[in-house]
């Protein structure tokens, strides 16, 4: 009976040893904190030249700077010097002052009559009662030009053949062809196809003139009026009618 009590001392004393052994592996992964430790500070370089001039002049041959820099061996740099007010132009003293202090005008230079007064008792001042000139190229190239006025007309025709482009009428329209209204309008192109028997359809309106009824007024007068079916050759034609 007295195995019992000391075998379970046992069993709760190796539980123990292995519970503090599993808290102690568990607690090897954890550490507390710390502030972080101040960075270092980078270090410094410096260069220094030596006293001795062999070195001096390798490092200078060695130095991998652009050749195109100045250096003592390719340039001779002057120190420059500003110069004191007043002595940029040595040579050309400054003057300080109006040349022409007036207009100089006396009797003598002003013309022998001036207005009514006779040249001794003229003053500067009445150069300013002188009448003033013309501009002196007013007159070149101008002249009076008479320009014949136009006889009254319908309209201009002139007709083309479509291959060509030879004129085959040209000729300004009776008053009578003038279209209704008084509004202005632009030359129209029409084209004709004509056969032996005359104008194949109706005349095709190409370029307008910006009035409708300007358009149809010639598109009836050149086919009903002028009949220009019957006074041109078999072909194409482009026919334009101009104010």
């Amino acid at each position: 009976m007295s195995r019992a009590p000391i075998y379970d001392r046992a069993k709760w004393a190796v539980a123990l040893i292995g519970a503090l052994v599993a808290v102690g592996a568990v607690a090897v992964l954890f550490r507390a904190p710390h502030p972080d430790a101040p960075a270092d500070k980078p270090s410094k370089v410096s260069v220094a030249m030596t006293s001795n001039p062999l070195l001096r002049d390798e490092a200078v041959i060695f130095d991998p700077a652009p050749l195109f820099l100045p250096t003592r061996f390719n340039a001779n740099p002057r120190g420059i010097e500003m110069p004191e007010f007043g002595a940029a132009f040595p040579n050309y003293p400054p003057k300080l002052g109006f040349e022409v202090y007036g207009l100089k005008l006396d009797a003598l230079s002003l013309p022998k009559p001036v207005g009514d007064l006779p040249a001794p008792a003229a003053a500067p001042g009445s150069a300013l009662a002188l009448p003033s000139p013309e501009p002196l190229a007013s007159g070149f190239g101008r002249a009076e030009l008479a320009v014949p006025a136009l006889s009254p007309r319908g309209g201009y025709l002139v007709i083309k053949a479509a291959d060509t482009g030879r004129p085959v009428i040209a000729e300004t329209l009776i008053e009578s062809a003038r279209p209704p209204g008084s509004s202005a309008w632009l030359p129209l192109e029409f084209v004709a196809a004509v056969d032996p028997a005359g104008l194949v359809g109706a005349l095709v309106l190409t370029t307008r003139s910006g009035v409708e009824e300007v358009d149809a007024h010639f598109q009836n007068h050149l086919a009903r009026t002028l009949r220009i079916g019957e006074r041109l050759a078999p072909g194409f034609y482009r026919i334009c009618v101009g104010p």
